[in-house]
């Protein structure tokens, strides 16, 4: 659906009454009705009015030493599973049909988090979007952290696309008290950095996943990042004098999620033919192409090399599955809310169960007028 003036007006109108009714009951606040209010005075100017942040000065070196103390660590209680809540291509929008559809996403998260309680909850990109960004991400940021949980994001390609530059978004998320995010090396994107879970304390503290949050920019990851990858992987193991599971989440799917695809389906029948291979494919999948197929520049042979078992992404909104690939599970990570490539019934988000040895299970789960279902769950 393309925004238009009028459809700019129309929803920051009802976006604009509805924080209003809300606002009466201090459920969000004086500020955000504020915005949208003034903005429906000359919404042109909220628009054209840039926001750039300051970029990162660091820059990466494989000639560099690793610290794994430069790794977030965040602390899974033994005997209890690790939760990590995925949420995929929520699309904040200030002004535009999304921003009204937002109180819908904001619902289905606010579900997710009441019903699985998640330790993290990653966001896999597309995490704003539209002409103007600049009220989204604060929006975002505010909404995430009022659950009180560390969260930590990606981008997607649409992200910059607004008033806003990823260097001024970073520094919104960064400004929060639980977002987990790093800018990082320029030329490797803007976000590359390392969550450890670790159980335990003390001498019994061990690492039972290592999980990659990368840029995948507007098409893949790049070869510096690979580089950087093995690098830190390499680095992580010689810290720890081990290798912990490792599992990699970024937005756009690598051509390896159309091989893999092709593999364990069987499109004469409309079945899938592998063990472990369950969900639904309804769009094109939206790896890099050319004119010949799917671009592979290497990536997926990197990860696996380094030790990586799950591979998450987003991006395409309406594509929903899993399986195996060569010994590395690959994932899309459910998109939740209404807004930009909705289909009912694939609106909602992705639990990742982490047990002492690494992730148990994966489940697709979904909300059909306000029930909760499983749209697959994978086991291990």
């Amino acid at each position: 659906m393309e925004s238009t003036p009028f459809m700019r007006t129309v929803f920051t109108y009802l976006t604009v009454v509805i924080l209003f009714v809300q606002s009466l009951f201090g459920v969000v606040s004086k500020e955000d009705f504020e915005f949208y209010r003034d903005a429906l005075k000359d919404t042109d100017a909220v628009i054209n009015e840039r926001h750039a942040g300051t970029p990162s000065e660091y820059r990466w070196s494989a000639d560099s030493e690793f610290d794994i103390s430069e790794c977030f660590t965040v602390k899974k209680e033994k005997g209890k599973d690790f939760t990590i809540l995925n949420i995929a291509d929520i699309h904040f929008s200030d002004l535009d049909y999304r921003a009204y559809y937002a109180f819908h996403s904001m619902r289905v998260v606010k579900r997710l988090v009441t019903e699985y309680k998640p330790d993290l909850i990653t966001l896999t990109g597309d995490n704003v979007c539209a002409d103007s960004t600049y009220w989204s991400i604060s929006r975002l940021t505010k909404f995430m952290d009022s659950f009180g949980i560390p969260w930590a994001p990606v981008y997607g390609n649409h992200d910059d696309e607004g008033n806003c530059d990823l260097n001024y978004l970073s520094d919104v998320m960064t400004s929060s008290r639980y977002c987990l995010f790093k800018k990082g090396d320029p030329s490797m994107g803007n976000g590359n950095y390392i969550i450890n879970v670790e159980e335990g304390d003390g001498d019994d503290a061990k690492v039972v996943e290592t999980v990659f949050m990368m840029d995948s920019h507007h098409s893949t990851v790049n070869d510096a990042q690979q580089a950087w990858f093995t690098w830190a992987a390499d680095g992580i193991e010689a810290s720890l004098g081990y290798r912990p599971e490792i599992s990699v989440f970024f937005h756009i799917p690598i051509a390896e999620y159309q091989y893999g695809y092709d593999l364990n389906r069987d499109e004469a029948d409309k079945k899938w033919i592998a063990d472990g291979a369950m969900g639904v494919r309804h769009e094109e999948i939206c790896c890099e192409r050319n004119g010949d197929g799917p671009v592979q520049r290497g990536v997926f042979d990197t990860l696996k090399a380094g030790g990586t078992k799950y591979i998450f992404c987003g991006h395409d909104h309406i594509n929903n599955f899993t399986f195996d690939y060569e010994g590395v599970r690959l994932t899309y990570c459910t998109k939740v809310g209404r807004g930009s490539g909705y289909q009912p019934g694939i609106d909602g988000g992705t639990v990742i169960r982490v047990s002492s040895d690494g992730i148990k299970s994966i489940t697709a789960r979904t909300y059909v007028a306000g029930i909760g279902a499983d749209l697959w769950k994978f086991e291990r």
